[in-house]
């Protein structure tokens, strides 16, 4: 099965830009506190160039 690549959250297009994997082991690493807000993940999975992010 595919794994879906463009996903919306709170009226933010993501596309990402690497495989579910990688996503999963850079979000495991991020500390507890930036863990705590999805919009802190967010925002940090952009900032390291793993996912796209586009206004919908």
């Amino acid at each position: 099965m595919e794994e879906k690549k463009t996903f919306e959250v709170g009226g933010m297009k993501i596309t990402k830009l690497v495989n579910q994997r990688e996503i999963d082991q850079f979000v495991q690493n991020l500390p507890e506190e930036s863990k705590q807000d999805v919009k802190d993940v967010i925002i940090a999975l952009h900032q390291q160039g793993l996912i796209k992010i586009e206004e919908v």
